[in-house]
């Protein structure tokens, strides 16, 4: 009889202590709700272009761009890149940005970047008035300016000149470029 006592007494202190050593259950994963990546496409003194892409999300789903840590924009996306315009930022001026949503109370988040606006132009302009074509021979247009830099300028149009016999020429010049030093049709 002492002996049944103590093979319980044993089976009773092993479950006992296999019990005590038994680590608590891990807990299942949390659902893979996909991944966000931002980057910076382009800035100007106002304005920012930003490309989200997302990787596993399932769509629609509610967006919301975060701007220095504050909701800027919340945005309903229905596939997997797009492309954000970002309005009246301040000139010169760094933004932190960020996209977040949340599902099943799991908040997933793009990464972190910075868009640095431009700053604005001394608005210190020089101006010059040119005059192209002759008004006997018709009238003259421009109707687009390309500025590549200060001695190359490029206008197209319809700029009616005379012909070398001094008679209105019917048929318009249609691209104007400055070099310089003068214009030449």
């Amino acid at each position: 009889m002492k002996n049944i006592y103590k093979l319980t007494l044993i089976l009773l202190l092993t479950f006992l202590f296999w019990g005590l050593n038994c680590s608590e259950p891990t807990p299942p994963p949390p659902p893979d709700n996909g991944t966000l990546t931002l980057s910076v496409l382009e800035t100007s003194c106002t304005e920012a272009w930003v490309e989200l892409k997302t990787n596993g999300v399932t769509f629609p789903v509610s967006i919301n761009l975060l701007k220095d840590n504050v909701i800027a924009q919340a945005i309903s996306l229905s596939n997997s890149d797009t492309s954000i315009y970002i309005d009246s930022p301040l000139p010169n001026k760094s933004y932190q940005l960020q996209a977040q949503f949340v599902i099943d109370n799991q908040t997933t988040s793009s990464n972190k970047l910075t868009a640095q606006t431009l700053d604005t132009t001394s608005s210190n302009f020089t101006w010059q008035t040119y005059t192209f074509g002759d008004p006997n021979a018709g009238s003259s247009h421009l109707s687009d300016v390309a500025i590549i830099d200060e001695n190359n300028i490029w206008a197209v149009g319809g700029i009616y000149m005379d012909d070398s016999t001094g008679q209105p020429d019917p048929e318009p010049y249609g691209l104007v470029h400055w070099d310089g030093n003068k214009w030449n049709l």
